[in-house]
């Protein structure tokens, strides 16, 4: 029994621990005034939750993790990355916005990360790519 539970624990341990390395931990962001450190497009007054889900899904819309962005210190602009990170959460929200929210409630919020990059930290820009693209994943 003893073998067993040592098994089952050398194999549940990295599992654990790469899941609750791979999600932002809200303690890692500094909050000041009850807001945010440094939120430049997201509205200042987010909650953690939302600034949370927020985050996992550009880290699965992109397939990345959280230092693709961000350094140890996550208020920091040290990281080019989330300056083009803040350049495309702003062209995504225009698009929504401008183009697509007008047409009606079927179209609000149409345009998101995911619709562009399909879990790749550079997006989609052709049907060559598309087509080279779909040949790999079969």
């Amino acid at each position: 029994m003893k073998k067993v539970l040592g098994i089952l624990a050398i194999i549940i341990a990295p599992i654990l621990l790469t899941s609750a390395l791979s999600r932002p931990i809200a303690s890692d962001y500094e909050i000041v005034d009850g807001n945010f450190k440094n939120l430049k497009v997201l509205p200042q007054d987010i909650s953690k939750d939302s600034l949370m889900g927020l985050m996992q899904q550009y880290n699965r819309a992109l397939g990345v993790k959280c230092n693709y962005c961000h350094v140890q210190d996550k208020a920091a602009d040290d990281n080019h990355n989330k300056d083009i990170a803040r350049h495309m959460i702003k062209f995504t929200n225009d698009l929504n916005s401008k183009e697509f929210n007008p047409l009606g409630k079927h179209y609000e919020n149409s345009v998101s990360c995911a619709m562009c990059h399909r879990g790749d930290t550079k997006p989609i820009t052709g049907v060559k790519y598309f087509e080279e693209n779909m040949k790999q994943k079969k």
